[in-house]
C-alpha cells in the first residue's frame, strides 16, 4: 500500500467519528453530572511541631574542659548554660592565661567552632554532663605586654652609625657592601627558621586552620619538614 493510499485509508476512518470541538466551544454548566464537592483526606500522621526545650533542659549545666594541644595550661569550666557560646569560652581562657582571644581557636572532634554557636548547637542532643574542647594557639597568641615589648637591637648595626658617615668615608654601595657583610647571611637565617621547633609548629597551625583538619595539617608539615632536609 503506498503512502497516498494509506493517508486517504486513514482520512475516511476518521471522518466517521464524530467531529471535535471547535477552539471556542462553550459548555452549559446546566448539563453537568451532579458531583459531590472533593475535599482532601486527613493526613495519617499529624504535621510534627517543634518541641520546645523543657525546663529540666534549660537548666541543665554543662562542664567545659578547655585543652590546649601544647602545653599543660588546662581550664576547667564549671556549671555552664547550654546557651554559653564559644566567644564567651574563649575569653574566659583568655581571661585566665593572659592571651589573646582573636588568636585562640577552639576544636570540637577536631573541627574548629565558630564564635557565635553555642554548647546546645554543636554538642549532641541529649546534652551531655561534660564536653572537652581543645585550645589551639594562633602565632601571636602571647599577652599584650609581652608583644608590646620592643625587641633588642642587634649589636652587630647601629641606628647612628647608619645614618650618619663620615666626610671620607666610602661611596653608598661600598659602605651598604660592608653592612651586608656584617649581618648574618640570608641563607643562614634561613636554615635556622627551617631547624627551629617553633616555626614548624606556626605552620601546622595555619595549616590546620585553613584545612580545618588536624591529621591532614600533621602529615603535610611532616612531609614539608622531611623534604627541608
Amino acid at each position: 500500500m503506498s503512502e497516498t493510499m494509506f493517508a486517504q485509508a486513514l482520512m475516511s476512518g476518521l471522518e466517521k467519528r464524530p467531529s471535535r470541538l471547535s477552539s471556542d466551544h462553550v459548555s452549559d454548566p446546566r448539563k453537568y453530572p451532579a458531583q459531590a464537592p472533593y475535599t482532601l483526606p486527613k493526613p495519617v500522621h499529624p504535621f510534627p511541631r517543634r518541641q520546645r526545650p523543657s525546663a529540666g533542659q534549660q537548666s541543665q549545666s554543662i562542664t567545659v574542659t578547655l585543652k590546649p594541644l601544647k602545653g599543660s595550661d588546662q581550664l576547667d569550666l564549671q556549671a555552664q548554660p547550654p546557651n554559653t557560646t564559644v566567644l564567651e569560652l574563649k575569653t574566659q581562657y583568655a581571661q585566665k592565661f593572659s592571651l589573646d582571644k582573636t588568636k585562640i581557636k577552639l576544636l570540637l572532634n577536631k573541627r574548629p567552632c565558630t564564635d557565635l554557636k553555642t554548647l546546645k548547637d554543636i554538642l549532641p542532643d541529649p546534652l551531655p554532663a561534660k564536653a572537652d574542647f581543645s585550645v589551639m594557639l594562633l602565632a601571636g597568641a602571647s599577652t599584650p605586654s609581652q608583644a608590646s615589648t620592643p625587641a633588642p637591637a642587634s649589636p652587630a648595626v647601629k641606628a647612628d652609625d647608619s645614618q650618619k658617615l663620615p666626610p671620607d668615608s666610602a661611596p653608598l654601595s661600598e659602605h651598604a657592601q660592608a653592612e651586608a657583610e656584617a649581618l648574618p647571611h640570608a641563607h643562614d637565617t634561613a636554615t635556622q627558621m627551617l631547624q627551629s621547633d617553633e616555626f614548624w609548629a606556626d605552620l601546622k597551625d595555619f595549616l590546620v586552620q585553613r584545612l580545618r583538619d588536624e591529621d591532614q595539617g600533621e602529615r603535610l608539615v611532616s612531609i614539608f619538614r622531611k623534604a627541608s632536609t
